[in-house]
């Protein structure tokens, strides 16, 4: 062991020792970086209302969770939803998939397989009747597609390929009635580019539950996917191998795979960091003298191994009080407690420590300490003492002072925490994740953080959390603990809040959206337009505001700005502006008015899965409105609207099925959509509804239930349920006659919009005649109902204009001078020139009506 007297003599000795050191090769296991967002959709279903119960799902899926979160997923998950909180779980997670690195699903519950297709079955199905399927039940392939156009890799676990319990053997789907898969269990799918789909079992064959808490795949699922370092085609040769095992051959998993690139589930992080080199000086003649090497980590918090590879030539190295022995291999924590044994050393004498820290990967790193005999060791000790309390209280103090609520905004990406920065002094310590958020993702810069994680003092400042879409009004707490010390840990709790945008002018169904949302007849403009103008300045790369604020412009009758702000955000990538553009091009809002324009935009918003486009386009083709018929094509796109949740979809099949258009007349069948969208609290379909109650078709007549259906439906702003409710009471049917309540709701249906409300109150004023006001009052809404008058709307405007035609010349001025006193002098200039008394007339009603209602996005 040399001696040194010679400053630059030691320090070119260190080097060239170290070098020697760290130069023996090392074998490190593969590193795989997996960068960008993970997303997971776990879906158990065990307690079923109807069907047979299934012991495992509920309990599968929680464990499924625990470990996907391990792996660094947001995981969404819905535990035993029946069919609305399995469409809520589902959308949920189609929001939060945007631009993901993996998107992933995994099932465990019964699953149905009709006409080669998979179904998810809530726990509220039946499944006892050939309507349920399309009514009760979710197709995989929706969830799929989806995934598919947002997210690079696609990975599916399906469980769910139980014995068939189902009563009914026969479905409809679309315009067939199809039998339950010939064989058991579920479908084969396909994969796609980028895509892995795995069954727990052969395709057509059954899944078993195990004796356990957790069925046989699942269980083995959750061991090999918590394996580090592991492919998931080995991941899941492994799951086989297991299963097979545990079931004694009656279950063999099986996956389909077009990955392009490996996988990992727990991929190696960077080899633990080590500091390479070290100097420690102990005084001379010292019998246990702590080295106070620094502690080696590595990112994830794994339980490090060190193998000491050399000792010093003089001196004894000890731990807990025994000597360290070449070769030994002790815990990482082992190497701050080392102590070196000095009797006999002379001063000026250097040591070296060579070892290897070895992580669960197979990777490896190496360190070298430099042991100096000091006379005045001592004195440096203590000033190294020192120091470190320093740093200690530093911390502590630091810990003590973050902040402890934290305010994040959902869907705007990462939310920075703005944590201060670690203190000069304590800039070498580490810090320990011991909580982290359940649900949503931490970050250091890009790197995502996970439960028992390390971070580097500089990474605390650069933490942000981007929260779960869905989680406002709950909170979330991280917790971080100085490592290696027993300081007080501290915890930071992140609040999860919608952006005042969101809250005012979301829209339904929005699947880049982040909330339920509001219809259009909900939005305060007020708040909306200054609340997304607020939002647009704080987040311009956000496209859902620029698509917010039109919505919010709409609703402030500024039709012609909003187009051109909904084409911005269409521009930028937001889906449902294309749906709200094709909307406009259909009404003529502040661009003329094509069919083929707006058909055309629907079709873009439908390829994307939008639920609103599907429906709008879906309806195009089949009522061939716009584009070339295809009724089977058509119903499809609705079918799949009414899967995401869209009732004017259920509503309109409702209509199709229950009239037989361009289909076999099936009531039931349209009431069970119809009872779809009530479910939901559709006013179209409470109206739909009323009406087949009312008329005792299908069902048996109820006259109350009709009504009680009408004015559910008014009080939501259905333009047409006031008609309803008007001619009851004006005829008496089921009420006493009203003729007073039947001229009010009538007005009301009117002033919506309803061309038939507006001539049933025209003909109930010009039936009493009595007097020129009442034949005033009929000459104002045969106007009206002429002005309103729709393509769809039943007999075209020719009726109104004949019986406004008939009225005479002194009833009809008198209506143009009501109509024109709610017009300035400039409106009404601007209207058409025309000789015609009717015409005129008929242009003063339209323009007072838009004047108090310019809401093309209203119904």
């Amino acid at each position: 062991m040399p001696k040194f007297h010679d400053v630059k003599r030691l320090c070119a000795y260190l080097l060239t020792a170290a070098a020697i050191l760290l130069s023996v090769g090392i074998a490190h296991g593969a590193v795989t970086e997996e960068s960008g967002r993970r997303v997971a959709l776990v879906i158990g279903n065990s307690v079923y209302r109807t069907l047979p119960s299934l012991p495992n799902p509920a309990n599968d899926v929680e464990e499924v969770a625990n470990t996907l979160r391990a792996a660094g997923f947001d995981v969404t998950i819905g535990v035993n939803v029946d069919r609305i909180g399995l469409e809520d779980t589902v959308r949920r997670f189609l929001r939060s998939t945007s631009n993901a690195e993996a998107g992933l699903i995994y099932y465990s519950g019964h699953g149905i397989q009709v006409g080669g297709q998979n179904f998810i079955v809530p726990i509220d199905a039946t499944l006892e009747t050939p309507y349920d399927v399309e009514t009760q039940t979710m197709p995989l392939d929706l969830i799929l597609n989806h995934l598919k156009q947002n997210s690079r890799v696609q990975l599916i676990f399906l469980d769910a390929c139980r014995n068939n319990p189902f009563n009914a053997q026969k479905f409809w789907m679309a315009e067939k009635l199809e039998p339950v898969g010939a064989t058991r269990g579920l479908a084969r799918i396909d994969s796609d580019l980028g895509s892995l789909i795995a069954f727990s079992t052969e395709p057509g064959q059954v899944a078993l539950d195990g004796e356990g808490a957790l069925s046989p795949y699942s269980e083995s699922f959750i061991k090999r996917a918590s394996e580090p370092n592991k492919e998931i085609r080995q991941v899941l040769t492994d799951v086989r191998r297991d299963v097979i095992a545990m079931t004694n051959g009656k279950q063999v998993p099986w996956e389909n795979s077009s990955l392009m690139d490996s996988f990992y589930f727990i991929p190696a992080p960077p080899p633990p960091s080590v500091e390479t080199m070290q100097q420690a000086s102990v005084p001379e003649g010292a019998a246990a003298t702590q080295l106070m090497i620094a502690p080696p980590h590595d990112e994830t918090g794994s339980a490090l191994l060190v193998t000491i590879n050399q000792l010093p030539q003089t001196g004894k190295l000890s731990f807990d009080g025994k000597p360290v022995e070449q070769g030994a291999k002790l815990p990482a924590a082992a190497l701050t407690a080392l102590t070196y044994d000095s009797s006999g050393v002379a001063a000026g004498t250097v040591g070296l420590i060579g070892y290897t820290v070895s992580d669960p990967y197979g990777q490896a790193t190496q360190g070298v300490v430099a042991i100096t005999v000091s006379a005045d060791a001592g004195a440096k000790l203590a000033q190294l003492e020192q120091e470190k309390q320093t740093r200690l209280a530093d911390a502590g103090a630091y810990l003590k002072e973050l902040p402890r609520d934290i305010d994040t905004t959902i869907g705007v990406g990462p939310v920075k925490a703005n944590l201060p920065e670690v203190p000069a002094s304590a800039a070498e310590m580490t810090f320990k994740v011991a909580a982290l958020p359940d649900k949503g993702t931490l970050r250091a810069g890009d790197r995502v953080i996970g439960l028992g994680h390390v971070l580097e003092a500089a990474d605390v400042p650069a933490l942000s959390y981007e929260p779960q879409i869905g989680t406002e009004n709950q909170t979330f707490a991280v917790t971080l603990q100085a490592a290696n010390d027993n300081l007080p840990p501290a915890t930071v709790t992140f609040k999860p809040a919608l952006d005042a945008c969101d809250s005012a002018a979301a829209a339904p169904l929005d699947l880049q959206g982040v909330t339920a949302g509001k219809l259009p007849n909900e939005i305060d403009p007020s708040v909306a337009v200054p609340a997304c103008t607020e939002a647009m300045k704080t987040y311009p790369e956000v496209a859902r505001f620029v698509y917010q604020l039109g919505r919010a412009q709409l609703a402030n009758r500024e039709t012609k700005m909003a187009f051109s702000t909904i084409k911005k955000a269409m521009d930028a990538g937001h889906v449902r502006a294309i749906s709200e553009l094709s909307a406009l091009y259909l009404v003529g809002g502040s661009v003329q008015a094509s069919l083929d324009k707006s058909s055309q935009m629907a079709a873009m918003g439908a390829k994307k899965g939008d639920p609103y486009a599907l429906y709008a386009y879906g309806k195009n083709l089949f009522y061939g409105r716009g584009v070339k018929a295809n009724t089977q094509e058509g119903l499809k796109l609705m079918l799949q609207a009414a899967d995401l949740g869209h009732t004017y979809a259920m509503n309109e099949l409702g209509y199709i099925f229950s009239n037989g258009v361009n289909v076999s007349s099936d009531m039931e069948r349209g009431i069970r959509f119809y009872e779809s969208g009530l479910k939901r609290d559709d006013i179209y379909s409470m109206n739909s509804l009323g009406m087949i109650y009312r008329a005792g078709k299908g069902v048996p007549q109820d006259l109350k239930k009709a009504l009680e259906l009408f004015k559910k439906a008014a009080d939501g702003g259905q333009p047409y349920a006031p008609r309803n409710i008007g001619l009851m009471y004006r005829d008496g049917l089921g009420v006493p006659k009203d003729e007073a309540a039947a001229l009010s709701w009538l007005e009301m249906g009117a002033e919506r919009g309803d061309y038939w409300s507006a001539f049933e109150r025209a003909k109930i004023a010009k039936a009493d005649g009595s007097d020129a006001e009442s034949l005033a009052t009929a000459a104002h809404y045969f106007a009206l109902a002429s002005a309103l008058n729709r393509p769809g709307t039943g007999d075209p405007k020719k009726q109104a204009e004949r019986e406004l035609a008939s009225l005479a010349d002194s009833a009809k001025k008198k209506a143009a001078e009501a109509f024109s006193t709610e017009l300035t002098a400039q409106e009404l200039k601007a209207l058409p020139k025309t000789q015609s008394l009717n015409e005129r007339l008929t242009l003063l009603a339209k323009a007072t009506w838009a004047k108090r209602n310019p809401r093309y996005d209203l119904f």
